[in-house]
């Protein structure tokens, strides 16, 4: 169960009592069962707060979340420490900011992964007659891919496929289904000529949302995480749809970031 506490006026530390802080603007997280994973667009990492951490910083940083099982973690441990060493290491390195409101240069859409999911290319399929412009748009997008992800930072391609995502929403884009399954059956047969998808989720995911952009098509690309291993994994979805990827490959992670 997970519950917001961003209304506490009281705090674990001296800063906290004076001010409440929000997250920096690129940085995004996820709770789990062992803690809190944040995502750091500016500087492509991923960063892990053990259970302890997430309820100290719950209590001064607006829209950090507390799950009830957190709490019952740490009824078992030691008394919680004051987290005003972890808060101005935060703030020096430019994840928490002392606004109290969060600017917002990409929002993520909520997505679930609980329930039926359906994947596109593997359960709906259309057949695709192949065309030479299938192929050459392919390559465009497959080489804009590996080049931004290369030598572009991640903040500017994630902005950028947000922004276009955004501005087709504003012009009342909804997914055609038929449409994206011919398109994704192209995309199936054309990819394991160029890169194999095994160990390649992002630009995979990238280069599937390039592809579809192409044709005027915009799914959400998603990123998730799961702790226990730890992992990473991108992929595109749309509702419970997904597009080029299996269920149990995702069911187990917890969406960080979908734009």
């Amino acid at each position: 169960m997970l519950v917001n506490d961003t209304d506490t006026q009281s705090s674990v530390s001296d800063a906290g009592r004076r001010h409440k802080y929000s997250l920096a603007p690129l940085i995004f997280l996820c709770p789990t069962r062992n803690g809190v994973v944040l995502l750091d667009l500016k500087r492509n990492r991923y960063l892990g707060l053990s259970c302890t951490d997430a309820l100290a910083l719950s209590e001064c940083v607006n829209g950090f979340p507390k799950l009830d099982q957190w709490i019952d973690f740490e009824a078992s441990v030691s008394a919680r420490e004051s987290p005003r060493v972890l808060l101005d290491s935060l703030l020096a390195d430019g994840i928490v900011t002392s606004s109290q409101a969060r600017s917002n240069e990409v929002i993520s859409t909520e997505i679930r992964l609980q329930g039926p999911l359906v994947s596109i290319g593997e359960e709906i399929i259309e057949k695709c007659r192949l065309r030479p412009t299938h192929f050459v748009n392919f390559l465009v997008c497959l080489l804009w891919s590996a080049a931004s992800l290369r030598c572009v930072p991640l903040r500017y391609i994630v902005r950028t496929v947000y922004c276009r995502r955004s501005r087709a929403i504003a012009n009342g884009y909804t997914l055609d289904l038929s449409h994206v399954s011919e398109l994704v059956d192209a995309f199936r047969s054309i990819r394991p000529f160029f890169f194999l998808a095994k160990d390649h989720c992002l630009l995979h995911a990238l280069t599937l949302v390039q592809y579809l952009a192409h044709y005027h098509e915009f799914p959400l690309w998603v990123f998730g995480v799961a702790t226990d291993p730890w992992a990473a994994h991108s992929w595109v979805q749309y509702d419970e749809f997904l597009l080029d990827c299996d269920p149990e490959k995702v069911c187990s992670l917890e969406p960080i970031l979908a734009i």
